[in-house]
């Protein structure tokens, strides 16, 4: 039987939960031209929620053109790709991608190179000294081919906040908002999964994309979404959950897109008819066990005020942490230090500071943190 939870991928139609208000939001503004940047910490859903706003978008006068810049590790291989994917989704055919290129592209000499399999294979290079003294002509290719073609292209650029480890980052930033500002033809959607790096790219005001578009902090799916969805895929699936288990569910990991859909899944396959409280336990356990890895590795990287701090918020101290009892207790050293230890720990993205309070970026590793270090029982009653 096909698993009704998904994760670690963009997930399907009957898989995507809720996000009425984000779709819609999302939506309006790429159809009206508003640059989007979305920002919110690892595994929210964003690719998702772009995946199906996209969908819902494309047409024949609307063409999205998507960009993963995970593996891109400088500028160079940016306007390869940018090329690349923009023709592929401005044209139909071998024979119209060629002539796109040369069209277009008129101080720069493209090399295409085919495969077995045209859409998947399909490559195109410059020559650096070329590329580097005509870069603008890539970066305004979209907005060229949209005027010429009457298209409404929608760039799509996940992992955004890769540029920021390109050689001269600010630069090339610069490069993008001088060219991007002035499109009219084109909309553009900045996301990515490092929520630090991508709040400095969009909200300092020194940044060359400091209010380039509207930004969007994706929320977490609300609880009572999230135990109507839990519920559904259970009982259609001819297995039973209580509405008490499934908001244990997604109370254990915090409302977390990634891993309600991951422990629902390890109860899921766990569970032949109906769900109980021994199965969530070893469901949780496992899912500890998937992790500990990681956990334990980000766990050793800690220094000793670090790893105090973190005792604290485990133990539930969300504010109050430069207080003197706080700091004497966890021996923190001084108020002025927990400041330090909050941006260190800030910038290895272990914690998230809402301005109001402290908590672990990720909830499974708090569990973990707290079983482990603490010692504490993570499933009660």
């Amino acid at each position: 039987m096909e698993t009704p939870f998904l994760f670690g991928k963009t997930v399907s139609e009957e898989a995507f939960t809720n996000r009425t208000a984000d779709i819609a939001r999302l939506s309006s503004n790429l159809r009206s031209h508003v640059n989007t940047i979305l920002i919110s910490p690892r595994r929210w859903g964003k690719s998702s929620l772009v995946k199906k706003v996209a969908a819902q978008l494309q047409n024949r006068n609307t063409k999205i053109i998507q960009l993963d810049l995970l593996s891109i590790r400088n500028e160079e291989e940016f306007y390869k790709l940018l090329a690349a994917e923009t023709i592929k989704a401005t044209s139909n055919k071998l024979t119209e991608w060629i002539a796109t290129a040369k069209e277009f592209l008129k101080h720069i000499t493209p090399k295409i190179a085919v495969g077995t399999d045209p859409v998947n294979d399909f490559e195109i290079s410059f020559e650096w000294k070329e590329l580097e003294k005509h870069y603008k002509e890539i970066l305004n290719l979209p907005q060229k081919i949209a005027e010429r073609k009457k298209l409404h292209l929608i760039v799509c650029v996940d992992e955004f906040q890769n540029c920021a480890s390109f050689k001269e980052p600010l630069l090339f930033q610069k490069r993008l908002r001088t060219e991007w500002q002035h499109h009219q033809n084109v909309t553009y959607c900045l996301y990515g999964s490092r929520q630090h790096m991508m709040a400095q790219l969009f909200e300092k005001q020194s940044m060359p994309f400091y209010k380039f578009g509207d930004v969007m902090y994706l929320p977490k799916i609300e609880r009572r979404e999230w135990i109507l969805f839990i519920q559904k895929q259970f009982t259609g699936t001819n297995k039973k959950i209580t509405e008490d288990f499934a908001n244990k569910i997604a109370a254990l990991v915090q409302d977390h897109s990634y891993y309600v859909q991951q422990l629902s899944y390890l109860i899921w396959t766990a569970t032949t008819k109906t769900v109980t409280k021994e199965i969530i336990q070893a469901s949780v356990e496992k899912l500890l066990e998937q992790n500990a890895i990681l956990y334990t590795r980000d766990t050793e990287e800690l220094t000793n005020p670090q790893h105090n701090f973190l005792k604290a918020v485990a133990s539930g101290i969300h504010k109050g942490l430069s207080s003197k009892e706080v700091v004497q207790d966890y021996r923190l050293g001084t108020s002025a230090n927990v400041l330090k230890i909050k941006k260190a720990l800030l910038q290895k993205e272990l914690i998230d500071d809402s301005g109001a309070a402290v908590y672990f970026l990720d909830p499974v590793y708090e569990l973990w943190y707290q079983k482990n270090i603490l010692h504490k029982e993570i499933i009660t009653d």
